[in-house]
């Protein structure tokens, strides 16, 4: 697979995940789940969704787009004098702050140092074609003697 289509399945699949893992920890974290293993399931298939993106070969683009978005959701909440709660509507300002509060940070610094490394953006080497034709004879081996003498 080239590079290119590979670092765009990645961006598709950072966007598909953005919202997943946000949708799964503020699940964990409402504490509105109709059982608790149900709460502690949604975490788990975040954290997988996390480790997906952070440990595979997909495209290192697919971990730092949920990892720059959940920077800005941590980052919005610590700066002062910045109040989002007046940007989002009344229903969403509760569950902003508290991932923001709680999951975000943690989250965002794992899914950006995952980005970092030189070589997941490198795609996979490709075996270059040789220059020597390949129906070249190969010399057979001399055949071995009938009978090996024996000191015995």
């Amino acid at each position: 697979m080239r590079n290119g289509v590979r670092h765009l399945l990645g961006a598709g699949a950072g966007l598909l995940a953005t919202p997943l893992i946000a949708a799964g920890l503020l699940y964990f974290a409402s504490g509105r789940a109709l059982a608790a293993w149900i709460a502690v399931a949604a975490l788990g298939a975040s954290m997988v969704v996390v480790g997906v993106l952070s440990g595979s070969r997909i495209s290192p683009i697919g971990s730092l787009v949920p990892g720059l978005v959940l920077a800005v959701v941590a980052g919005l909440a610590y700066v002062p004098g910045v109040r989002v709660a007046g940007l989002l509507p009344a229903e969403y300002a509760e569950p902003y702050a508290r991932l923001a509060g709680t999951w975000a940070l943690p989250l965002a610094c794992v899914l950006l140092a995952a980005s970092v490394f030189p070589a997941r953006w490198r795609g996979a080497t490709r075996p270059e074609p040789s220059a020597e034709p390949e129906d070249e004879a190969v010399p057979e081996p001399p055949p071995l003697p009938k009978r090996i003498p024996s000191r015995y």
